[in-house]
């Protein structure tokens, strides 16, 4: 692994992204919308993967505002719904040929326990599971920009998640019960969104390892503390502290807070640690690369998710890089 270097990405350091097709979930408000603006300020063509289409045509309004010729669109998404992923993905297939970069920043945060109509908790599905199954409805897209480009290092996943991780602890993903049902009090919507933000950093390991060699590549990335309406749905004295923290400590900006993302998407220097774990602004983390250099760690992941995924009727290769 060659040393990384010590500068800090800046969005100016972004490449010219024109002929780039690239999908952000989330990408109508925070750091997503950012995320998206800087983008299409570069020549891509961005598709915003959401819920709502008037949220998100209003956002693509604004960010039109003094440069309408920015090439963004909005793709209907429902994360807490697989069998709509998959529709999502074949009416994407039928605008676009290719995709070169996905970003998955869509996410909740501590929210109380709820099952999905899938059968999962709300946060497990949301921020890790349902972009699993969008990534790999997506692959052979994905696939497709890798065969045509002259580059190597085009085609990427970028994973957007959480030093809550941390709290987790060493693969601590609970295999047997990925809802943690188990789990009570004050403190189990917090750890819940840490397990599943732990799963979506173990996730860009095992794509990138399965994959790597037909040119795509994966990362995960802490976007920084940012103020945003995650905090929202925790209503509990934990919510509250946060949301005060928020008032008090400094925090980045949606712009600084993209930052991390937009240099995992396009850095020329980021190839070099496909798979890893980045933090602000662009720098490799620490203790949760330490979980990736575990490939018992990386591949129960990766065997749980495609279980889960399987059940719904989504058709997982295992073998598909290798």
């Amino acid at each position: 692994m060659t040393r990384q270097k010590e500068e800090e990405f800046q969005v100016a350091d972004m490449p010219n992204l024109s002929g780039y097709v690239t999908i952000v979930t989330g990408g109508n408000s925070g750091i997503g919308y950012e995320t998206t603006l800087q983008l299409a300020n570069r020549g891509a063509r961005v598709y915003i993967a959401s819920r709502s289409k008037t949220r998100v045509d209003a956002a693509i309004k604004a960010m039109k505002t003094g440069n309408s010729g920015l090439d963004i669109h909005f793709l209907k998404l429902d994360l807490q719904d697989l069998q709509s992923i998959k529709t999502t993905t074949e009416e994407f297939s039928q605008k676009e040929p290719r995709l070169d970069i996905l970003i998955n920043n869509a996410g909740i945060m501590a929210c109380p326990y709820e099952l999905t109509k899938d059968g999962y908790e709300l946060q497990w599905q949301t921020n890790f599971l349902g972009h699993h199954a969008f990534t790999m409805c997506l692959l052979p897209l994905l696939r497709s920009a890798a065969q045509s480009s002259h580059s190597r290092d085009r085609v990427r996943i970028v994973n957007v998640s959480s030093d809550a991780a941390i709290s987790m602890g060493p693969d601590s993903i609970n295999y047997k019960d990925p809802n943690l049902t188990d789990v009570k009090g004050v403190t189990a919507p917090w750890k819940r969104y840490g397990h599943s933000k732990q799963a979506s950093i173990i996730a860009a390991k095992a794509i990138t390892d399965r994959y790597k060699a037909l040119g795509i590549t994966a990362y995960s990335l802490h976007p920084g503390l940012i103020k945003s309406n995650l905090q929202s749905h925790d209503t509990s004295f934990l919510g509250m502290l946060s949301r005060t923290a928020m008032r008090i400590f400094p925090t980045l900006s949606p712009l600084d807070g993209a930052r991390t993302s937009l240099y995992c998407a396009t850095s020329p220097n980021t190839p070099s640690f496909a798979g890893r774990y980045f933090t602000p602004f662009g720098k490799v983390g620490t203790k949760e690369n330490k979980w990736l250099d575990d490939a018992k760690c990386v591949d129960r992941l990766w065997t749980l998710a495609t279980s889960q995924l399987r059940d719904h009727g989504f058709v997982i290769d295992d073998n598909a890089g290798k």
